[in-house]
């Protein structure tokens, strides 16, 4: 970098151009030229880190090379933020006493006010500081003195702590290990310990990495395989000789899946080495959307002073921004403009923040969604301004989880993000209802939000139906419930979406004229909505005893609810025909009646299913694994094998081994609930069948 002669003259440039009330962009680019610009960070690199934002409001130089990241004080840009739409989210992403998410430790407490997973415990703010090439030399040491990316422990009778102390090692690259041994402290999952990738080479975990990155047909497997990916543990052996690629693949699944919060704690632990260069941007990205300012502006004051990079400096405009630092914000922004940065969307957004304007229908008109970026994302969403459903488009697939934080998504752009974010687990049912009712007023003809139903299935249909048929008041409008529900689950989206129907039907039920036709219709629409409500809470035989017709039903939450108790009468089994779901029951330790069962077959109908088997060799690599006692392994070779069946299509016998490899594995309650998974995707499809097609039911 070319040193400047002539501090004194670059400020009173600086001075003047900053005298002017607004963004002189359309004057300032073409006298832009990168020494001026760098001339003028460096002058303020000269005169220090004492400038105050109330002297670049008076028009003196600003130090942009050393920004505190701290709260904004009185002089805050008073961005219009309607009450209304903000309680409206939080109080629907706030979690509910009934259905309590799993609780992480964060390193950066999220805003109490926007936190979907409570956080309980704190992790070390400071990210490791070594590089990819600083610990070459050989050296002596035990694993404690290298696995400090986090201070929990796992809940486990032997906590992490413990088992790096009992281990010792030799020759080993410091910051490697340390690397290999991020994660999250405690995932939630008791079942879990410190071990899971004991037996495992580190090789071998790469592989499988990468190879069941994908979301599995079960939730419960999916969902304790993310928890296996991001838990903080001993290292699988070898860790050291390819500690990047390991930490790579577990940021590739974790991605993959949306796992936004996981993929923050993660990247916050990563080293400030180049490698991680793109982790850094995103993990500002995800602070600066979910209103982590002080987190965000902390890596971005750092950034600036290493960098020219156009993506680090619009970060400081708006970090200035949001602190309430307006002279620094427009000082800052002038020197993108000066420098040829060539975005007019930003700054037209950046001009709009700073001089408090609301967007006006001809402004939304300008910006193109097909060429909105992260940046442009956040300033809309500091602006107040609708954010569209095509300008999600985007955001990688790790933002799923940060994007449902964004307060002021468009209708059609907070209804699709919901949907994303309920299909990956990332929220729950009451959630997703509530933030689906406040997504806007307007609702379709529930006629007509059926009819674009039927055949597409596709996130924005479905959402619409289910708000028109939340919306009708009609007498009879549980006959719409129950095409909706069979066209879902001939669309793949019955798992997702029956919770949601269930709570429709529940809410209709207050009205009277509707129980009473419910008490009395025997033949019709009653039993579709008993056997409905009976998939999704087995438990509630008071609702259920409500319905006309309610027999099959009862028989239904009977068997789901063997799962609990463990044990099943034959009589329930027969009656719905199901014989084929026992190896399921054995595999989850459900006792079922010792029978005649010569004397069954002889008075009972025998007939082919036509189920479709498992991949043999993958399903056999499960089984050793679990044998094996190789938690990690099995639960990744578990995921990748179910990522492309239909349950209720695939053999019994076969789900039923990876029932028993859970269990094998410790995993006794997920196995469980990958049973009641099988068990209510052939319930639904009973289900499905019971409702004639047409508009009628």
């Amino acid at each position: 970098m070319k040193r400047c002669k002539n501090k004194l003259d670059i400020l009173r440039r600086s001075d003047s151009r900053q005298s002017n009330s607004g963004l002189s962009y359309s004057r300032l680019a073409p006298l832009g030229h990168s020494r001026l610009a760098l001339s003028v960070l460096m002058a303020s690199v000269w005169f220090g880190t004492g400038l105050l934002p109330a002297a670049a409001q008076q028009g003196e130089p600003v130090n942009l090379l050393s920004i505190a990241p701290t709260p904004a004080d009185g002089g805050q840009i008073a961005v219009n933020s309607p009450l209304d739409i903000d309680q409206a989210i939080d109080k629907a992403l706030a979690v509910d006493d009934a259905e309590q998410p799993k609780t992480n430790p964060t390193i950066i407490a999220e805003p109490s006010d926007w936190a979907i997973d409570t956080p309980t415990e704190l992790l070390p703010t400071e990210p490791m500081q070594a590089t990819e090439s600083s610990a070459t030399k050989p050296v002596e040491a035990d694993l404690p003195a290298v696995a400090t990316a986090s201070q929990t422990a796992p809940n486990d009778s032997l906590g992490t702590n413990d088992v790096y102390s009992s281990a010792k090692i030799g020759r080993r690259n410091i910051s490697d290990v340390g690397l290999a041994a991020i994660g999250v402290g405690d995932t939630g999952n008791s079942q879990l310990n410190s071990l899971i990738w004991r037996g495992t080479s580190a090789r071998d975990a790469v592989f499988l990495l990468q190879k069941s990155a994908i979301a599995s047909q079960s939730k419960a497997i999916t969902e304790l395989a993310y928890e296996v990916v991001a838990r903080q543990s001993v290292p699988p052996s070898g860790a050291n000789n390819v500690a990047a690629d390991l930490v790579e693949a577990r940021l590739a699944f974790l991605a993959n899946g949306g796992r936004s919060s996981d993929l923050a704690l993660l990247a916050a632990q990563l080293p400030e080495a180049e490698k991680w260069a793109d982790w850094r941007r995103w993990l500002t990205k995800h602070y600066l959307m979910i209103r982590d300012d002080v987190a965000a502006c902390s890596i971005v004051s750092r950034q600036i002073t290493q960098t020219m990079d156009p993506f680090w400096h619009k970060s400081n405009v708006i970090c200035q921004a949001v602190q309430g630092k307006t002279g620094a914000a427009r000082f800052a922004a002038d020197i993108l403009a000066a420098n040829g940065v060539d975005d007019p969307i930003f700054f037209s957004l950046v001009n709009e923040v700073l001089n408090n304007n609301l967007a006006t229908p001809a402004d939304l008109a300008k910006v193109d969604p097909a060429k909105l970026d992260s940046a442009h994302i956040v300033l809309m969403d500091v602006a107040n301004r609708p954010i569209p459903l095509e300008g999600l488009a985007v955001l990688p697939k790790q933002m799923a989880e940060t994007v449902i934080k964004l307060k002021f998504l468009g209708p059609d752009a907070r209804m699709v993000s919901t949907f994303d974010g309920l299909s990956r687990g990332l929220i729950t049912h009451r959630q997703a209802g509530k933030l689906w009712r406040s997504a806007g007023q307007e609702n379709n003809d529930p006629q007509l939000a059926l009819a674009q139903l039927d055949g597409k299935g596709d996130a924005l249909t479905t959402v619409l139906a289910w708000r028109a048929l939340d919306a009708d008041t009609q007498t009879d409008r549980l006959a719409l419930v129950a095409k909706a529900v069979k066209a879902e689950i001939n669309g793949g989206n019955g798992a997702v979406m029956l919770p949601l129907y269930a709570e429709l039907v529940r809410n209709a039920l207050v009205d009277e004229a509707v129980a009473a036709n419910m008490r009395f219709d025997d033949l019709d629409v009653a039993p579709k909505m008993a056997f409905l409500l009976a998939i999704n809470q087995p438990n509630d035989t008071t609702t259920l005893a409500a319905f006309a017709g309610n027999g099959k039903a009862l028989k239904a939450a009977e068997l789901l609810r063997g799962l609990s108790g463990d044990a099943v009468d034959t009589n329930v089994i027969s009656a719905l025909n199901m014989w084929h779901i026992l190896p399921v029951l054995e595999a989850a330790g459900v006792a079922v009646d010792e029978q005649g069962w010569l004397d069954l077959v002889k008075n009972a109908p025998v007939s082919g299913q036509g189920f479709g088997g498992l991949p043999p060799l993958l399903l056999k690599a499960v089984t050793a694994a679990a044998e094996a006692r190789h938690v990690a392994e099995t639960v990744l070779l578990a995921n990748w094998l179910l990522h492309d069946v239909a349950l209720e299509k695939t053999n019994p016998a076969d789900l039923a081994a990876v029932i028993h490899a859970l269990d094998m594995i410790g995993q006794g309650d997920v196995a469980k609930a990958f049973a009641h998974e099988i068990i209510a995707a052939h319930l639904m499809q009973r289900l499905a069948a019971m409702i004639p097609d047409g508009t009628q039911s």
